[in-house]
């Protein structure tokens, strides 16, 4: 997720004394218009959406900072940067917040002791500044104090880390797949794909699945991180991970298709096109595949052929895997929208999250923990949700709450 650059400010020549003279007053103006500019733009959009999880009575939200959130009050705990200093001046208020690490933009993984987070990577320091790296691994405790952290990685995480055994891996976009062990705080080994890795990896058995936004699906063996096959019949990239059952995987791809895959092999055992690339790793219950597209498309796929179940369109792109409650599925939209559909026959049913948000898309992926469900708005805000009763128990904004 690249920033954009700046443009450049190209002056004219001088044509006239009279232009020279409205120029006296002229420039002052701009001075002072461009010194206010630089001093007020401080906090910018980022260009990527937060993301949350929930482990136990925590839930843990990046949003260029880590926080971590009680899980039934929503009340803040700590913050990963402890301290957050903000810049000023003239030629300094336009860049990003002079903070100690990060930015952090995926969702972590959790062990027993350890919270294992994954960096933003680059930290543009200034207008006209280079920007400084701070991409890899970093282990917290459970109160939110650095333990550890690994720098091998040259880009920025976008998807959360995966955790199986003794191993963390760190998914990249300097195109490579990190396998961290956790006593050496080494790479046991780094996988290359041709690309970007947007996906968290699936580990099963063994197997390290990898979806690069090269086209292509790896298996790599666990052990000595060279691949077993890769699945390459794919025409667009692969930004998830995918979804496993029964011996299958079920990928989704931005080119509008969804690929069932033997995962013994990487044969394909189904492909079906879809209205809309997929960008989120679709979920399965009782031999449904339930996911969203970027053109607004809801589908309810056969986990044994792809025939479809039933279909649904909301107003906008569906980039998170929805959450199942109870026979109900809950997808956010670029809309603002909690939609909740029927799982069975798709029927659409009332939202606990109620009128559309303001100015806020939901690409977030909702999270339920059994008593709550859990939701993100791109302004930041989180929501807990009681779904029984339709009605929303909190709300905060982490972020907002710290800058005040």
């Amino acid at each position: 997720m690249n920033k954009s650059a700046m443009p450049g400010v190209a002056r004219r020549p001088q044509a006239s004394k009279h232009r020279s003279r409205r120029r006296k007053w002229l420039i002052p103006l701009t001075l002072a218009l461009f010194a206010t500019l630089l001093a007020g733009c401080g906090a910018q959009v980022p260009p990527y959406w937060p993301d949350l999880s929930v482990d136990g009575d925590t839930v843990y939200v990046t949003n260029g900072r880590f926080f971590a959130l009680k899980a039934d009050t929503g009340d803040a705990m700590w913050a990963y940067p402890a301290v957050e200093q903000q810049s000023g001046g003239l030629l300094s208020g336009c860049s990003a917040p002079k903070i100690t690490d990060g930015p952090f933009i995926a969702a972590p993984v959790v062990q027993d002791e350890l919270i294992f987070l994954g960096s933003g990577g680059e930290i543009q320091r200034s207008l006209w500044g280079k920007g400084e790296n701070m991409a890899g691994l970093r282990a917290l405790n459970k109160l939110g104090t650095l333990q550890w952290r690994f720098e091998g990685a040259t880009g920025s995480t976008i998807a959360a880390p995966a955790l199986a055994g003794t191993t963390v891996y760190l998914p990249s976009s300097d195109h490579n797949v990190y396998a961290v062990d956790l006593e050496t705080r080494q790479a046991r080994w780094v996988f290359q794909t041709g690309n970007w890795v947007w996906a968290t990896p699936l580990i099963l058995e063994g197997t390290a699945y990898i979806a690069s936004m090269d086209h292509v699906l790896y298996a790599v063996d666990d052990q000595t991180g060279s691949a077993r096959w890769q699945f390459d019949r794919s025409s667009s990239a692969l930004p998830a991970a995918p979804a496993f059952d029964g011996g299958v995987l079920y990928l989704g791809a931005l080119g509008g298709t969804m690929y069932a895959i033997e995962a013994q092999s990487g044969e394909l055992a189904w492909e079906q096109k879809v209205d809309g690339g997929v960008w989120a790793t679709p979920i399965i219950v009782n031999g449904v595949l339930y996911f969203g597209t970027l053109k607004g498309a809801i589908y309810a796929l056969r986990t044994t052929d792809g025939t479809q179940v039933w279909t649904k369109n909301v107003e906008g792109e569906v980039r998170g895997t929805p959450a199942y409650v109870n026979g109900t599925l809950y997808f956010g939209c670029e809309n603002g929208r909690l939609y909740a559909f029927d799982a069975q026959n798709g029927d659409e049913l009332m939202s606990p999250l109620g009128m559309q948000l303001e100015k806020a898309s939901i690409y977030t992926s909702p999270v339920f923990d059994g008593t709550y469900l859990y939701v993100m708005s791109t302004s930041g805000e989180v929501f807990a949700l009681d779904v029984e009763r339709n009605a929303i128990v909190w709300q905060n904004n982490p972020l907002a709450d710290q800058e005040e």
